[in-house]
């Protein structure tokens, strides 16, 4: 046990959280002892089978004296159990409450199941503070600071106890983005421009969203952009790499606040002052860098400046071959953290000399496909980084950093694109040669919690692989954003939010994480905060396309208007852009119920490639619904059965596609199949329910539920519009409005679309 701390002012001698769990929940105390003592907090946690004997017995005791936080571990095992000394523990910690002042946190339980307060046998004083939920045990970084604010608040006399993240709130909890799909389709059509499926999968919102100015913290720290000065510019890549892997080696630093490579990468070859750039981003030291590559030579200089007052702290260049350019960029980070007076854990200098490869060929590949994958939203290019990949691994099949990029990516097409057996096995062939080269590896451990999530939305599995890395790289915000996405899929937006927050404050500008953000607020309702933190954005960057569009309908959503719908149709855009704008406002068209302005713009352009979460069949269905909600069935019908056609042949590829047969449902309604539009309906429900997917699953009951209303179906579509009214990802009361064409003249209809009260939060 270590030494007792000095004295403090509050007459405790340890800071110090006692762990107390009975015998089965063993695992679970060790995950969380690991999470606490890697952020640096002292944990009391036995491990020892002996229970009993003296000098055993009065350690134990001694330890629930002098802890500054109890935590028992509760669970269904400790339910089970009547007798155990877990319970001697508990007693001891009620018993020592008894001495302290009114709202000293001490007691701090922690369900690491389903057990329920109501039912707990516990002591009556553990039901009087609130209980943290880790579902599965998995401790998050929130759970973390919430125990080390516990532990550093003042606990002297009348002193409240800072309140525990609240306990867990399941949500009963798209695709298609026309007038009866409302938010959910909106925001997943939209992830397809702007959700860079993770380097990776993987939102009260940053209601309170921004925090006030705050003074810099000077271990804060921006990494621009290398400059490449190498003469064969085709080395950019190899600038871009080098810079990419100093940033990832700074993110396993824990004292370092560093601002991620998107927020950064908007001032390369800027002409503002380093002072600016600071004051911009609200750090306190940039460092500025070039590459320069000729043949197997690689210089590397860098220069650290003090932001605030444009003070040039020191400048290092690194002559080396390329196969040091590991040791570089593991000594520039070394510098930095010595600089920034950070301090380098063993652990962490470990991480800072590990050498992925001596192949400087296949390192050359390894670039190359992450520039293609990080820096394109497109199908084609995530596609094309895989060869490049392969050919990493057929240089050197030892480099597993390759080997887990590989799996990720193949597991992001399964997952997206191509659900076939093919792509989840080679993923799975990938992982696995990962995995036994070095599973220890950061970037192996990303790659298989990628696999988890995207071939079997396993999110426990990936939660758990992306908390490892998340204690591994507490400033990379990718992980952070992991995890929200993960819990969004589970239905717990409540509990994603903060991490998504904590991504945004990493990564403060990027246009993907403020898209998620503003649509997962949105799905439970807080349009409000959604469109504030859209609109901070659009002030700071007024040509960006796709934030405009989500505010656009973020207002029509939240409160039935049109002014910013019709605003965004008269909005310009680059040529290059006039195809994505024209999708756009034919979307937007048809949210507003504007029939005519959608068939105009349909016969201008009737398909858009640029958005891969939208493939043609799809946008063949919603045209197809949106004719017919105009009256015009011929159309309609012609529409829908070329959709089959598309979809069918799509089927072949992609047999498991829950939003596949959703759509095929409807397009057999839109041609009075009531028969097959049923049994489709039941196929994508049998696929992915509800329960699985807490986006794509109320998606497609939505799209299923305008099918019922299309067969005749009254009553089934007019049960499933009143749930899905009060479901994330359902329907929009708004946007209702204007679709179910069949229900309109029905009474509870009415009712339904009237009813703007279904329109409040849902947290």
């Amino acid at each position: 046990m270590p030494g007792p701390n000095p004295i403090s002012d509050d007459g405790l001698t340890h800071r110090a959280v006692f762990l107390s769990y009975a015998r089965d929940d063993t695992t679970a105390a060790q995950r969380i002892a690991e999470a606490l003592r890697s952020y640096g907090v002292e944990v009391w946690f036995d491990q020892s089978e002996l229970r009993g004997g003296d000098v055993w017995d009065q350690k134990i005791r001694r330890q629930i004296k002098e802890c500054a936080l109890f935590m028992p571990i509760v669970s269904e095992r400790t339910q089970a159990r009547g007798e155990g000394y877990f319970r001697l523990e508990w007693k001891l910690a009620v018993e020592r409450t008894h001495l302290m002042a009114e709202g000293v946190p001490f007691l701090a339980p922690v369900v690491v199941d389903a057990t329920q307060e109501s039912a707990a046998v516990a002591p009556a004083e553990f039901l009087r503070v609130q209980w943290i939920r880790l579902p599965g045990s998995l401790p998050t970084p929130q759970f973390v600071e919430q125990v080390k604010r516990m532990l550093e608040s003042p606990r002297k006399a009348g002193a409240p106890a800072p309140p525990a993240p609240a306990a867990d709130k399941p949500q009963a909890s798209r695709r298609h983005v026309w007038a009866a799909v409302a938010v959910g389709a909106a925001a997943v059509a939209v992830a397809g421009f702007l959700a860079v499926s993770r380097r990776s999968p993987a939102v009260a919102a940053a209601a309170q969203a921004e925090a006030p100015a705050q003074a810099v913290d000077p271990k804060s720290i921006a990494v621009l952009p290398f400059e490449n000065m190498s003469e064969d510019k085709g080395n950019a890549f190899f600038a871009d790499g080098v810079h990419e892997d100093v940033l990832t080696n700074l993110s396993f630093i824990r004292d370092l606040h560093l601002v991620s490579r998107t927020s950064v990468m908007r001032y390369r070859g800027t002409t503002k002052s380093i002072k600016q750039i600071g004051q911009e981003l609200g750090v306190a030291y940039v460092l500025e860098g070039s590459v320069r590559r000729d043949g197997n030579k690689v210089r590397v200089t860098g220069q650290l400046i003090n932001a605030r007052n444009d003070e040039h702290v020191w400048a290092k260049a690194y002559d080396r071959d390329v196969t040091d350019i590991f040791a570089i960029q593991g000594e520039l980070a070394q510098a930095i953290a010595d600089a920034l007076q950070a301090v380098l854990s063993p652990e962490t200098k470990v991480l800072l000399a590990r050498r992925p490869t001596e192949n400087a060929a296949a390192y050359d590949d390894y670039l190359k496909a992450r520039q293609a994958r990080y820096y394109s939203l497109q199908l084609e290019a995530h596609k094309s980084a895989i060869p490049l990949l392969e050919d990493a691994v057929r240089l050197d099949p030892n480099f597993a950093p390759a080997w887990a990029d590989l799996a990720s990516l193949r597991g992001l097409v399964y997952f997206n694109y191509e659900h076939t057996d093919r792509q989840l096995g080679a993923a799975k062939e990938a992982i696995d040669t990962a995995v036994r080269i070095a599973p220890d590896d950061p970037a192996v451990i990303e790659g298989l919690g990628d696999y988890y999530y995207y071939g079997y939305r396993d999110y426990a599995r990936a939660t758990e692989e992306y908390m490892r890395l998340a204690m591994m790289r507490p400033n990379d915000p990718v992980m952070f954003y992991s995890l929200g996405l993960i819990q969004r899929r589970q239905g717990r937006v409540a509990d994603a939010l903060p991490n998504f927050r904590k991504a945004l404050k990493l990564d403060p500008t990027n246009s993907s994480y403020i898209a998620t953000v503003s649509e997962s607020l949105a799905s439970t309702h807080l349009y409000d905060e959604a469109q504030a933190i859209l609109q901070r954005f659009m002030d700071a960057h007024p040509q960006n396309l796709e934030v405009a569009w989500i505010y656009s309908q973020g207002a029509f959503f939240s409160r039935g208007s049109t002014a910013e719908l019709q605003a965004f149709a008269h909005r310009s855009a680059d040529p290059s852009d006039h195809g994505k704008l024209l999708y756009m406002q034919g979307l937007n068209a048809a949210l507003r119920g504007d029939w005519a302005e959608f068939a105009r713009i349909y016969r201008e352009q009737p398909y858009f490639d640029g958005n891969p979460d939208d493939p043609r069949w799809s946008q063949e269905v919603n045209a197809a619904e949106n004719f017919a909600e105009a009256g015009d069935m011929e159309m309609a019908r012609t529409l829908a059965t070329e959709a089959i056609g598309l979809m069918k042949a799509e089927l072949v590829r992609q047999p498991e596609s829950s939003q596949l047969w959703a759509s095929l449902s409807l397009a057999h309604a839109l041609l009075g199949d009531k028969d097959e539009a049923l049994r489709c309906a039941q196929k994508s429900s049998e696929i992915l329910p509800e329960s699985r997917d807490a986006i794509v699953g109320p998606s497609n009951s939505a799209t299923c539920a305008v099918a019922l209303a299309w067969m005749g179906e009254k009553d089934r579509a007019l049960a499933e519009i009143e749930r899905l009214l009060r479901v994330p990802w359902g329907l929009n009361v708004y946007a209702t409005r204007v679709s179910f064409r069949p229900l309109r003249d029905e009474p509870r209809f009415k009712a339904l679309a009237a009813d703007t009260t279904v329109n409040g939060p849902l947290l």
